[in-house]
């Protein structure tokens, strides 16, 4: 069995690639990761362009425009759609984290989390409502992690009923 031995520049484009390109892509896709941030920061350079073509002077302006402006158009043509849309989800996504808390923010074992996730369980509600003996045919769990699930459920609602002051009528 012959190994194959790489030089130092094909290790380094490997792993350039590699950064570059998400899990199972083939295509690099620029705003795949932090959406909101390259793409505000495209539309706030692009923006720049225009607004300092439209305050510089008759000639500079149109100088400005015809050399970068169209570039600076196309940018925010392509890129706002991409920034409402991601603000958006975004927005979205915090109000369901508040509405249905995932289990990360239980203090579980890594072990329980994986075995939780694997059987489809997400949120801390959908956790709560299940039965123990439900929870018990799951496999690989046995009753010390049960027991461990109940305890960080219980110190988790503790936690929310200590951030909203200890009211009488919402005491877990």
């Amino acid at each position: 069995m012959r190994v194959r031995t790489y030089s130092h520049a094909q290790r380094v484009q490997t792993a350039y690639y590699a950064r570059q390109l998400p899990a199972g892509a083939t295509v690099s896709d620029p705003f795949s990761v932090d959406p909101i941030r390259r793409s505000g920061t495209v539309v706030a350079v692009c923006l720049a362009v225009v607004v300092s073509a439209a305050v510089t002077g008759d000639d500079l302006g149109t100088a400005i425009l015809l050399s970068v402006g169209w570039i600076a158009a196309i940018g925010l043509v392509f890129c706002v759609p991409i920034l409402i849309w991601s603000a958006i989800e975004e927005g979205i996504a915090i109000v369901r984290r508040r509405i249905h808390p995932p289990l990360e923010e239980l203090d579980l074992s890594p072990r329980v989390l994986h075995i939780l996730h694997r059987h489809g369980f997400e949120t801390i509600v959908a956790v709560e409502r299940a039965d123990d003996v439900h929870l018990m045919t799951l496999s690989n769990l046995d009753a010390r992690d049960l027991h461990q699930i109940r305890r960080a459920i219980s110190l988790w609602k503790y936690a929310r009923w200590q951030e909203r002051g200890f009211p009488a009528s919402g005491m877990p």
